[in-house]
């Protein structure tokens, strides 16, 4: 496993798996070994599978292992500084509205585990500093003109912390991501950081992608998502929607409720186990408008569902929660 970029130029991005792309599989950059199990683990993770955003949380763990136990390095030296000056650290991931999306899952399941490791090396802890977004990603940012992606950006970007947040405080950020393509989110996040005043910036991957594909081959991410979840209801679907420890990432709601499936819903639904259907509805509940055309037909199709089924009441809301309710004296 690799810690620093291919041109050890950069000590400041850091990763545990370097991959590319040839003879349309994905390979380890280095060996030229098959990277197709890996890619099939990533799609799946991005759509949610836990047992698959766990295994990837497990190579962040084991990158910091190393990058904490490796002296002489800018991480460690980081560190150090952090240690004797009484510095503190953070850690950023994407950010998100209400509904996480897997790399927010990675990073917060791996974290304790980093945080324990510094500890047992007298170093400072790291504190996780969510992000919020005012609205989700877009959907079909490509297709937008470039007065409408200044609209959606503005409207859907992270929300950075500005000056006032590193203000009279010595604080070092890692952003931390599942994937490197572009660079292009990290970049905006060292920018506006460092420019606030953070004392130091790094990014840290589950996966690194040959920058050569990435900027020859846009379409190479997507590739990589697709690699195992098809985006039909099938046996992909089914082995994540099905999971007992399932937890909706913003990919699984689309993956569920977007309209290209809606035929086969109805028949899709009864396989899956029903709080996990309840889990996905919550979730749209507290991220989407009823009102987008994308998925208003299936969120109407799984609410009547989910009321037949009596988890929800008629009125749409969980029987669980509205039972609370009475015992407390709340009413309806």
């Amino acid at each position: 496993m690799n810690i620093l970029l291919k041109n050890n130029i950069d000590e400041t991005i850091l990763f545990s798996q370097h991959i590319s792309f040839e003879k349309r599989q994905f390979v380890d950059i280095c060996t030229g070994l098959s990277k197709t199990v890996l890619a099939e683990k990533y799609s799946s993770a991005k759509y949610g599978s836990m047992k698959d955003i766990k295994f990837f949380a497990g190579l962040i763990v084991d990158l910091f292992d190393r990058l904490i136990g490796t002296p002489g390095t800018a991480f460690r030296r980081m560190l150090e500084e952090a240690a004797e000056n009484e510095d503190y650290i953070v850690l950023m991931t994407p950010g998100f509205r209400n509904v996480k999306a897997s790399a927010n899952l990675i990073f917060e399941l791996a974290l304790p585990q980093i945080n324990m490791r510094l500890i047992n090396r007298s170093f400072p802890p790291i504190a996780e500093l969510k992000l919020p977004r005012l609205a989700s990603p877009c959907e079909n940012y490509a297709s937008l003109s470039e007065k409408e992606r200044e609209i959606t950006g503005f409207l859907t970007d992270h929300i950075l912390p500005g000056p006032a947040f590193f203000e009279d405080r010595c604080i070092h950020v890692i952003f931390g991501d599942d994937i490197h393509i572009t660079g292009s989110s990290s970049n905006k996040y060292r920018r506006e950081c460092l420019e606030s005043g953070a004392r130091s910036f790094f990014s840290v991957y589950a996966v690194m992608m040959d920058p050569e594909i990435a900027f020859s081959k846009p379409s190479i991410e997507e590739a990589l998502n697709s690699s195992r979840v098809t985006g039909k209801l099938d046996g992909s679907a089914f082995e994540i929607l099905s999971q007992i420890d399932f937890n909706p990432v913003l990919r699984s709601l689309r993956l569920l409720l977007k309209k290209e499936n809606y035929e086969n819903l109805a028949a899709f639904l009864p396989l899956i186990p029903l709080q996990n259907v309840l889990k996905v509805y919550l979730s749209y509940m507290n991220n989407e408008s009823l009102e987008n055309e994308n998925y208003r037909c299936s969120m109407s199709l799984l609410k009547q569902f989910l009321i037949n089924k009596k988890a929800l009441t008629a009125g749409g809301y969980p029987t669980t929660f509205e039972a609370q309710n009475d015992r407390l004296g709340f009413g309806h």
